[in-house]
């Protein structure tokens, strides 16, 4: 047996007789259609006979297009060529598998029958949900960044999630291979203006604590020199990693966070340690009676800071995964504000 008889065998272990007859039959734009030599009848009839119902989604890349995409003379190509070897065939065993594919043909036509359906119902839908998520987009970004329109932010952030899935669900049974992320343009739109939204609440949260620290600053400077943090670091920024859907937030100096935490009444005591090797700039430890203590470990990263290590609850780690950084960098923030 050649390549293209191979190829062929390997259409009809997943999607069947029908599959392999198309792979040798039909036109472009099948990149290979014109390299692959036809089957003998006889190993058409091996194959119907290892093949065992009608996968659309395997049948679809065994074709190389959607479903939707046959056209009936596509389909009427097929059975004609099965019927010829059915004419052709000396084996009744032979025959008898022949004859049950010939009768399959009408499977693959309801097949994409189906697949056309669910392709004209996702067309519909993203005609519909179009200019939804467009105007949510509009909504979004006319929404002041304040505590007051949080609730209509989470309502809008739902319908787009909801908006998704069942679109996703649709294009998945229509066969479209293409992702809404990569193709519609209204929900890119739509999860741009969120991200933005989120963004300005970040920075509006960041300008309230770069006030609130300067005034604890202010009342807890002995506390501060106290604590002996090396110069260079004490104006580094702390880079809060993953932070934002997966990307990384500039937040507050070292100066200012540790303000903020000699200033929140929760907080027991602090102490800083200095370190000179593995890239570590210093080390904190952060006593809050009833949570239990914390550690902290920044490393220097040009003219920012990293946080390197965190420990709590009586377990530490170096952040490895993006859900562990994240955890660390909301207990970096819970110390540093008066819950």
């Amino acid at each position: 047996m050649g390549f293209a008889a191979v190829m062929v065998g390997q259409a009809m272990t997943r999607g069947g007789l029908a599959a392999a007859l198309a792979l040798v039959l039909l036109p472009a734009p099948l990149s290979l259609a014109a390299e692959m030599t036809a089957p003998t009848c006889a190993q058409i009839a091996d194959f119907g006979r290892n093949w065992v119902g009608l996968d659309e989604e395997r049948l679809s890349q065994a074709l190389g297009v959607p479903l939707y995409q046959l056209t009936d003379s596509d389909i009427d190509r097929i059975k004609q060529t099965m019927e010829r070897c059915l004419q052709a065939s000396d084996k009744a065993e032979d025959g008898m598998v022949l004859s049950q594919e010939i009768k399959g043909i009408a499977s693959l036509r309801a097949a994409r029958d189906r697949v056309a359906r669910a392709y004209g119902t996702f067309e519909s839908a993203l005609k519909k949900a179009g200019p939804k998520l467009e105007q949510l987009a509009t909504k979004i970004d006319a929404l002041p960044a304040t505590p007051a329109s949080r609730i209509a932010v989470d309502d809008a952030e739902a319908t787009v999630s909801a908006t998704f899935f069942e679109l996703e669900q649709k294009r998945t049974r229509a066969q479209v291979s293409k992702t809404l992320a990569d193709d519609f343009l209204p929900y890119a739109a739509a999860v741009a203006a969120l991200a933005r939204k989120h963004q300005a609440y970040a920075e509006a949260a960041r300008h309230e604590l770069v006030a609130d620290a300067q005034e604890a600053y202010e009342k807890h400077r002995t506390e501060f020199d106290r604590l002996a943090l090396p110069a260079a670091a004490q104006d580094a920024t702390i880079i809060l990693e993953g932070m934002d859907a997966g990307g990384d937030v500039r937040w507050l100096t070292l100066r200012q966070w540790t303000a903020l935490v000699l200033g929140n009444p929760q907080v027991g005591s602090v102490q800083a340690t200095a370190k000179a090797g593995d890239g570590v700039v210093v080390e904190f430890a952060v006593i809050r009676p009833g949570y239990g203590p914390a550690a902290f470990a920044f490393r220097r990263d040009g003219a920012d800071l990293r946080l390197m290590l965190v420990a709590a609850d009586g377990r530490s780690g170096d952040a490895p995964t993006l859900d562990d950084r994240r955890l660390a960098n909301r207990l970096l923030i819970d110390v540093a504000r008066d819950r």
